[in-house]
C-alpha cells in the first residue's frame, strides 16, 4: 500500500512539473491565445527583441506576434502594430486611430519620435499586431521556449 501511494505522488508530481511552463505562458498570453496557437501555429512567433530591431524600448523581451495572414486578424484602435516603413525599417506602434478613404484604410499610429507625429501607415504595411510583450527573466524564457517547441512540433491538426 505504501509503495503504490509513493508512485501516486510521484506521477502526480511528473505531471504538475510537465504542465508548469504550460499553465505559466497561459497566464502570460492568455487562455485564447494559447488555444489558437496550437490551432493556428504557423500564425504565431515569438521574437526576442536583443539587437532592438524594433527600433523601440524593449531590449531583451520578447514579443508574441500574431501575423496578418491569421484568418481572424483584426487591428482596433490601441493594438500594437509591426509595420515596415517606406525607409525598409521594421518598427511597431499603437494604433491611435482607424480611418478610410475611398475604402483604402488608413491606420494612424502614435509617433516614436519627433518626426513620426501625426503619421498613418497602410493595410499593406502591417506584418502582424504585437499580442503580448513578456519581460525577459529566466521562468519567462524556459516557458516561451517550451511553448514555441510544442505549437511547431505537437501540433495535432498539421496537414500532412
Amino acid at each position: 500500500m505504501r509503495i503504490i501511494i509513493k508512485k501516486t505522488i510521484k506521477i502526480i508530481l511528473f505531471i504538475l512539473l510537465a504542465s508548469f511552463p504550460f499553465i505559466y505562458i497561459t497566464e502570460l498570453i492568455g487562455f485564447e491565445t494559447f488555444l489558437d496557437s496550437f490551432e493556428n501555429s504557423n500564425y504565431y512567433i515569438c521574437v526576442q527583441d536583443k539587437d532592438n530591431i524594433f527600433q523601440s524600448n524593449t531590449n531583451g523581451d520578447y514579443l508574441i506576434i500574431q501575423k496578418s495572414s491569421h484568418p481572424g486578424f483584426e487591428i482596433k484602435e490601441s493594438d500594437i502594430i509591426v509595420y515596415n516603413d517606406y525607409d525598409d525599417g521594421v518598427y511597431y506602434s499603437r494604433i491611435n486611430h482607424v480611418g478610410s478613404i475611398a475604402s483604402v484604410k488608413r491606420y494612424y499610429i502614435e509617433g516614436n519620435n519627433k518626426e513620426k507625429i501625426n503619421s498613418y501607415i497602410f493595410e499593406n504595411q502591417i506584418l502582424g499586431k504585437i499580442v503580448e510583450i513578456i519581460d525577459d527573466n529566466i521562468l519567462n524564457s524556459i516557458s516561451i521556449k517550451i511553448w514555441e517547441t510544442s505549437i511547431h512540433n505537437l501540433n495535432l491538426r498539421k496537414n500532412s
